[in-house]
């Protein structure tokens, strides 16, 4: 028995911006046990790995990476996987073992013919779903509304925009109201896919890219006209406009969608300025209705999803408004950026504290820190006595590999925020790039 694990990341049919995520989607890692083969666009961080495996317990030396040939853009791309000689040597990898689970970052038909070809399709959870393409449905934001719009579940008043036209109207009517509107890419994450528009000055564009001043209906047009095609992605999906709600908060629950039904795995507030910065896992201080609301709101929409077919992980975001409304704005079927940090270091790293004596404050690498190499920040971080210690539960732990760069995504785990706060403050002096003037 055995199971194979994909490092894929957003196809080729949803997303442009690729050939930057092969250190990125090594968070693989977090979810191998003995005797799983990996396999990954690029050369594995060695060094990461072996962090990874000496926090799991897992055998490194019981592990087999597969990389198929022509990595030049860092993507696991159809060819890729369908090469002859890839799959000779991935099978090899298998030998006799029947293949019980085929696990993939993303939702991808090239990995449910991955899976025909090694004879195993009822490994992948929700084959046939995924088979035909159902993967962008999971991770639509249009489609996200029109299944809230379904379900019942209360979402930003707006509308999905079909056409120019129609985005053209939406955004007026909204702007009349007296508030921001947000226009979002279909695909795009962590705030990179969203413009804030507004009839005055003075947005901050928390959660978007920038803002942009509309005073009337002619400026409007004009907008559209200039940012269509990539709102559009080239015409391939169809952008969302909504009602943007100011000094709102972010949240996320996460669901396992199985066979049996909807899971509640995890939650956690997202963080952003203006891009997505951080997250703390789990919620902390909400008021039980609203965290009632955000968990029900969550399932109700993963349980459309479970009636398509979609099988695997699935997060819903919302913003809860100063006026405490919880509204929903998207959901990703996939693997997120939070599934192996609650799931692994939250649950089994730090254990069973984690969610009541322990909390998860994650970073994305800061602006102006830099090192360089995985190896470079551990030992810094090890040195300076700020490295996660199992004894206490608390510290920094490193969730994924360099990014060829400059930096380490992390997390700190620690007893409450203010403790997490205060010693990322410290990280700053220990990694910040030093001038050269």
């Amino acid at each position: 028995m055995t199971r194979v694990l994909v490092g894929n990341d957003f196809s080729e049919d949803v997303r442009t911006d690729r050939g930057w995520t092969g250190w990125w989607v090594q968070r693989l890692a977090w979810f191998a046990a003995d005797g799983d083969v990996l396999v990954l666009p690029a050369a594995v961080d060695e060094d990461f790995l072996a962090y990874v495996t000496a926090l799991t317990g897992v055998d490194r030396a019981s592990l087999t990476v597969v990389v198929p040939p022509g990595g030049e853009d860092s993507m696991l791309t159809p060819g890729r996987l369908a090469d002859p000689a890839f799959l000779a040597e991935l099978r090899s990898a298998v030998g006799d073992r029947p293949v019980t689970e085929i696990f993939s970052l993303w939702p991808d038909a090239t990995v449910a013919r991955l899976a025909r070809a090694l004879g195993a399709p009822s490994a992948l959870a929700g084959h046939g779903f995924v088979d035909q393409g159902g993967g962008p449905l999971t991770n639509s934001k249009s489609l996200f509304r029109t299944l809230a719009g379904g379900a019942g579940v209360p979402v930003p008043a707006g509308a999905v925009a079909t056409s120019k036209e129609v985005a053209e109207t939406v955004i007026v009517e909204l702007l009349a109201g007296g508030e921001p509107v947000m226009v979002k890419h279909d695909f795009l994450s962590g705030g990179h896919g969203n413009e804030i528009l507004s009839t005055t000055d003075g947005i901050r564009p928390i959660g978007a890219r920038r803002a942009v001043t509309v005073p009337d209906r002619a400026a409007v047009r004009a907008y559209l006209d200039e940012r269509w095609e990539w709102l559009t992605g080239g015409g391939r999906s169809r952008p969302v406009v909504e009602q943007y709600h100011r000094d709102s908060s972010a949240y996320f629950t996460e669901y396992r969608i199985s066979d049996e039904g909807v899971e509640l795995t995890g939650d956690g507030e997202l963080l952003s300025a203006p891009y997505a910065v951080g997250q703390v896992m789990p919620c902390v201080g909400l008021e039980p209705e609203v965290m009632r609301a955000l968990v029900d709101g969550g399932r109700e929409l993963c349980e459309s999803l479970h009636a398509m077919g979609y099988r695997g992980m699935c997060a819903t975001d919302a913003i809860v408004t100063p006026r405490r409304e919880v509204l929903f704005t998207e959901y990703n079927g996939r693997i997120t950026g939070s599934t192996h940090i609650y799931g692994v270091l939250g649950k089994k790293i730090i254990g069973d504290g984690y969610g009541t004596d322990r909390i998860i404050l994650e970073r994305v690498w800061p602006e102006g820190w830099s090192v360089d190499s995985f190896t470079d920040a551990l030992e810094r971080l090890t040195a300076a006595g700020h490295a996660y210690d199992p004894a206490t539960r608390t510290g920094v732990l490193f969730t994924n590999a360099f990014d060829g760069s400059h930096g380490v995504m992390y997390c700190i785990a620690a007893p409450d925020l203010n403790t997490a706060w205060s010693l990322d403050r410290q990280l700053g002096s220990l990694f910040a790039r030093k001038s050269t003037r």
